[in-house]
């Protein structure tokens, strides 16, 4: 910690900031240094909290990076994704990317790491990657704690499922479960839009058996399909109720409701905005991305971790550090 007290950490592959919007709700984090490759993440970083990230994780050099308390990283996903190439450490672009945070790692010594990244992490290879990322945190004298969370449990209008991986020294860290509160997408519709998305020339809604489902899963309405081909059902081609939670923003998606899905809102069925897309995350509606298209905003959220799980991280890692200096 440095000499104000401040727990300092550094936000890798920052994305729109997830850690340092959560960690602002507190006057005991700075961050010290972010880093993305993305030059408009970039640019969307430095609008809205002030510092600019620095570039491509391998054109750091350690002695640069000043000291810190917290190693956050939201490690580039698609290597391990269902809806990636799936080739995990052997993908050379992003898959090795982990590497890059063990060599700051060696040279920074940090006493907490808070790694975040899809929930198949777990699964992928048969279980063999997750091993390794394991293995080489304890091989470097860490405790590592993980668990598969729910953005729904925390009180996200998404559902949306992520591996969290702590690696702490000293003593063990104890994952947050959720909060209890489940908000539906209701919460954070705009109800002024009345744009309707469908076409309804080359699409037919066709309705699901009505079944009672938990506001804590998403409801699918209508399965959508092309009147051409008569082909539908993906997630990008249903009709989602907003009385219950949302799926998954997806940065790749296809079909009308593309990365965001597409939802009943009164009489129009539409895609989410940016602005409601920014809610399901727990952005807050002072965000800005000003200069940046509406679907390069919405493939940056895609890959987004949610504030509101970072939030559940606060006050713990506060105690954490507490209990780890006596």
């Amino acid at each position: 910690m440095s000499k104000s007290g401040n727990i300092r950490y550094i936000d890798l592959f920052c994305g729109l900031g997830a850690f340092h919007t959560a960690f602002n709700t507190s006057d005991k984090f700075e961050c010290v240094l972010a880093s993305d490759i993305n030059q408009g993440i970039q640019k969307i970083y430095k609008e809205n909290y002030g510092l600019t990230p620095e570039g491509d994780i391998k054109d750091i050099k350690t002695s640069k990076i000043p000291d810190f308390d917290i190693l956050c990283a939201g490690f580039p996903c698609q290597p391990f994704s269902i809806a990636g190439n799936k080739e995990g450490f052997q993908d050379k672009e992003k898959g090795n990317l982990f590497y890059e945070i063990l060599r700051i790692i060696d040279a920074k010594q940090p006493p907490m790491c808070i790694l975040e990244n899809v929930k198949n992490l777990h699964t992928h290879d048969d279980g063999n990657t997750f091993k390794t990322i394991e293995k080489e945190l304890q091989d470097r004298s860490y405790t590592v704690t993980s668990k598969v969370l729910n953005a729904v449990d925390f009180g996200s209008p998404q559902a949306r499922q992520r591996i969290f991986i702590i690696a702490t020294k000293k003593l063990p860290f104890t994952i947050p479960s959720g909060n209890g509160v489940v908000r539906p997408v209701s919460s954070i519709i705009d109800t002024s839009v009345v744009k309707d998305d469908i076409n309804r020339k080359k699409y037919a809604l066709v309705a699901k058996t009505a079944r009672e489902t938990e506001m804590c899963k998403p409801k699918i309405l209508y399965d959508v399909t092309s009147i051409a081909t008569k082909r539908g059902g993906r997630q990008g081609e249903r009709v989602y109720d907003i009385q219950n939670v949302g799926i998954t923003l997806c940065a790749s998606s296809g079909g009308p409701g593309a990365k965001t899905g597409l939802y009943k809102v009164g009489d129009t069925i539409r895609r989410l905005t940016v602005k409601e897309a920014l809610g399901m995350f727990g952005f807050p509606i002072t965000y800005k991305y000003s200069g940046i298209e509406n679907e390069e905003m919405l493939f940056y959220l895609g890959n987004s971790i949610v504030v509101n799980v970072v939030q559940a991280f606060v006050k713990p890692v506060e105690t954490w550090f507490i209990s780890s200096r006596t």
